[in-house]
């Protein structure tokens, strides 16, 4: 899927042929890591292998980071080409996908940051805003586990008190 992607953006960059749709783990990470290798290093990023486990594992949250990575680096990625590509005598197949691509954005949700400047810069700062709130999400988290080992360790002491006491008690009482 995240090659289809890629694919409706950069047509060249991605053979489509190469990921066979698939639901077996073993062969979604086998796609990932085949993407990885020869589209998203020409992106400029590559998914580590413990993300892609939990992509394939369906963990949470975790294909949402990199979506919102994929499309920062697609920005990039089109901010740096397109001087390359934007000679005035271009062909008339290029024009015609240039045009296809432009009414597709127009009717499509397209993501938020694949185009100028102010864009890419406001999709820079999503994707720092969403690393700082998984951040916090997760402390959020290890705080709720500290409290209830508190609250468990004082409801221990409580009981070892009572067990003093009564033992106490049993003593005096010989």
């Amino acid at each position: 899927m995240l090659a289809e992607v890629i694919a409706a953006y950069f047509p060249q960059l991605v053979e489509l042929h190469n990921y066979p749709p698939a639901n077996s783990v073993k062969q979604k990470v086998y796609n990932f890591e085949t993407l990885n290798t020869r589209v998203l290093k020409k992106l400029g990023f590559t998914i580590p292998r413990h993300v892609i486990e939990d992509i394939v594992a369906c963990k949470p949250g975790v294909v949402e980071q990199v979506l919102n990575t994929l499309q920062y680096k697609m920005a990039k990625y089109r901010e740096r080409k397109q001087p390359e590509s934007s000679p005035v005598g271009g062909s008339r197949v290029e024009e015609e996908q240039v045009s296809r691509a432009a009414d597709s954005d127009r009717g499509t949700n397209r993501p938020a940051g694949l185009g100028g400047g102010a864009k890419v810069k406001s999709a820079v700062d999503n994707e720092i805003l969403l690393e700082k709130e998984e951040q916090i999400r997760e402390l959020q988290e290890t705080v709720e586990i500290l409290e209830l080992k508190v609250a468990k360790l004082e409801q221990l002491l409580r009981l070892k008190d009572s067990k003093i006491q009564k033992l106490l008690g049993k003593g005096t009482n010989m």
